[in-house]
């Protein structure tokens, strides 16, 4: 579409548009928001403002590497670079919560701008009930969380934009009979070029980026129908703390909270000079994509669903650079963590270029291969399930110690002791 630019009087709707979304959304107007106009040359140097502050190279660089590490991304990805390209080509306008200005863009047609303004006024609205910037940076290794959080933000914009382009046919968002993800998805196969690097992304990272709004609109949607804007604006001082209850609207309203998974720092057992770069939370979106990845998209779906808690550590040699990836997680029962760890069996089968099994201890529920990235092992004990990717063969002695520790991370207790074929055990569940 060839640009233009806006006439400077295209912000003289922001009152008219201020309150008609004041009344759809049923919040009233505490004070006026100021506004502006943005050029592309401002607008690229805010956001690159704003990534400088919120993260540091070394976390990009991390980042980065843990997507490569789960088979997310190729070696040499630089998601900083593309991160930036991804956010200078889709923002159209931005509410700032420190300033309290919202701006747009100037080269977008005033029809673009109104919807602009729709969106951003929902979040200058947010921001004076509900004070957005204590959302604007959330726990360290909690991404998850923040995903979850950050779609209710998004999923409230976004549900009301919608409200207000259906309200001349006497409809809202509650009257679409199916979820609003099914919605985007169906518009996003109409694009129309205007998103080339988004469309060049990693899967897993367009996804990720497309989640607070697909998935957080069906969110918001499910809560409405269930009570109203009312309960929305409930879920502010208590708001959802996992992908899972996104996906699954029910369970926020349930507050079926996730475990909380600490895994034990385990480098000093293998060698002095692997440093832990990150530790994080994939959540049952996380799962689903990794799973993905490599397993068609109902199997993936299915086997992700049963996520109750996880947590991942990210190690590199800084001799080397290589790295070593262990995630352990908890799931409903030892059906759904038996479901799992078959899918991710053969997400690793599939990942590989060359999986060799290995023999595994028959008391043990898992399965051992050596890849050219190290050997993986993934083990089930009851409703966990622990996998360790990239261990080298010289560690490999260090296996026994090392599971041990890790497993220890989830109980009191170290788990059954490795015994002969004529003495076999079978584990429990893990408390």
């Amino acid at each position: 579409m060839r640009e233009q630019t806006a006439r400077p009087d295209a912000l003289s709707a922001v009152e008219e548009v201020l309150a008609e979304v004041s009344h759809l959304r049923g919040l009233p107007v505490r004070y006026r928001v100021k506004t502006g106009l943005r050029s592309r040359a401002e607008i690229e140097r805010s956001v690159l403002e704003n990534l400088n502050t919120r993260i540091s190279p070394r976390e990009f660089d991390a980042a980065a590497k843990a997507l490569i590490a789960f088979g997310l991304a190729p070696r040499g990805f630089d998601y900083r670079d593309l991160l930036l390209r991804i956010l200078t080509e889709q923002i159209a306008g931005y509410y700032h919560p420190k300033t309290k200005t919202l701006y747009v863009a100037d080269w977008l047609t005033l029809e673009e701008q109104r919807l602009v303004l729709v969106h951003e006024l929902v979040h200058a609205l947010q921001d004076q009930h509900f004070d957005l910037r204590r959302f604007e940076k959330g726990p360290q290794g909690e991404s998850d969380r923040d995903l979850a959080v950050h779609a209710l933000i998004e999923g409230e914009a976004m549900g009301v934009m919608l409200t207000y382009m259906l309200k001349p046919q006497g409809l809202d968002m509650t009257s679409i009979p199916v979820p609003l993800t099914l919605l985007f998805e169906q518009l996003r196969m109409m694009e129309d070029g205007r998103s080339r690097a988004l469309q060049s992304a990693p899967a897993a990272v367009r996804e990720s980026l497309l989640f607070p709004y697909t998935y957080g609109a069906a969110f918001v949607q499910y809560l409405v129908r269930e009570g109203s804007w009312t309960r929305v604006s409930r879920a502010y001082a208590d708001p959802p703390d996992s992908t899972e209850q996104i996906l699954h609207p029910e369970k926020f309203l349930s507050r079926d909270r996730p475990i909380r998974i600490h895994v034990r720092d385990v480098g000093a057992l293998l060698s002095r000079s692997l440093r832990k770069r990150l530790s994080d939370r994939n959540g049952e979106f996380g799962y689903f994509l990794i799973l993905r990845e490599y397993l068609d998209t109902p199997t993936a779906k299915r086997a992700a669903e049963g996520w109750e808690g996880d947590q991942f550590v990210l190690y590199e040699d800084v001799r080397t650079g290589h790295v070593l990836l262990i995630h352990l997680s908890t799931w409903e029962d030892d059906a759904e963590a038996r479901e799992f760890t078959e899918a991710y069996s053969r997400r690793t089968e599939r990942r590989y270029r060359m999986a060799r099994a290995l023999p595994h201890p028959p008391n043990i529920s898992g399965r051992a291969w050596e890849t050219e990235a190290g050997r993986v092992y993934i083990e089930r004990h009851g409703a966990d399930v622990l996998i360790v990717e990239g261990l080298l063969t010289e560690w490999a002695a260090r296996w026994p110690q090392l599971r041990r520790a890790l497993w220890a991370s989830r109980i009191p207790s170290p788990p059954p002791v490795e015994r002969s074929r004529a003495a076999p055990t079978r584990p429990g569940k893990m408390l």
